[in-house]
């Protein structure tokens, strides 16, 4: 199967982890569910109608970290405006502490079944073409991408090196090596066109960029490289 692979990258992300409320935490890398609402932008389907489309049954994600991992916490000011009226009658504020990404940057590894879909997201990505604006999490977080290519996908027996973040029902047995920085984070990895999601998975991965080393499944050969892919 073919791979078409972008790099993503930005002054600052943030995806929401699902169990935060008052005070927001992000997740370290995009999870599979807002790489879908990014490819939705490029392609041009609404809100409200890319999950039909692009989803955890027809497209497999994956993604490497290319910058370290920096979160950092800043203020923000929250408005009411649901019973102000006019923006300059605005009273109520509220200042929340939210996380966010430090110039984050991701190699984004993206395989679609549908081959209209899949060939117009080529088009699309090759030539820096968007319907909606692209963002890494939040709308007022803008992002910009770059297309790398298109390669064969290879799946594998087993792997003893991946550069991608990996599910962890994938590792059979994972090397701890000085140097390197291991996080696992549970994330969703599918959502209804209503926006619930469906199904969550551990990830696991190595913050500063570097390779995970050990005994793999369910890993494609890319480029010369190791995968896993969501």
């Amino acid at each position: 199967m073919k791979v078409i692979i972008f790099d993503i990258w930005g002054e600052f992300g943030h995806f929401k982890k699902f169990y935060t409320t008052s005070s927001p935490l992000t997740f370290s890398v995009p999870p599979p569910t807002a790489v879908f609402g990014m490819l939705g932008a490029i392609l041009g389907f609404g809100k409200d109608e890319y999950l039909n489309y692009i989803n955890a049954d027809n497209t497999k994600i994956g993604i490497q970290i290319l910058n370290p991992i920096k979160k950092i916490r800043m203020s923000i000011n929250l408005i009411d405006t649901k019973n102000s009226g006019s923006f300059h009658l605005i009273k109520n504020r509220t200042q929340i502490k939210t996380e966010f990404l430090k110039n984050p940057a991701y190699r984004i590894y993206v395989h679609h079944y549908d081959e209209k879909i899949f060939n117009k997201l080529i088009d699309h990505i090759k030539n820096k073409k968007t319907h909606y604006t692209v963002s890494l999490g939040l709308a007022n977080l803008i992002a910009n991408f770059e297309f790398q290519g298109v390669y064969e996908a290879a799946a594998l027996e087993s792997a003893t090196e991946v550069i991608t973040t990996i599910p962890e029902e994938y590792v059979e047995s994972i090397e701890i090596s000085e140097g390197k920085k291991y996080f696992k984070e549970k994330m969703p990895i599918n959502m209804k066109p209503d926006r619930k999601p469906t199904a969550y998975k551990n990830i696991i991965m190595e913050t500063q960029g570097k390779t995970l080393n050990g005994k793999f499944k369910n890993c494609y050969w890319v480029n010369n490289q190791t995968i896993a892919l969501i």
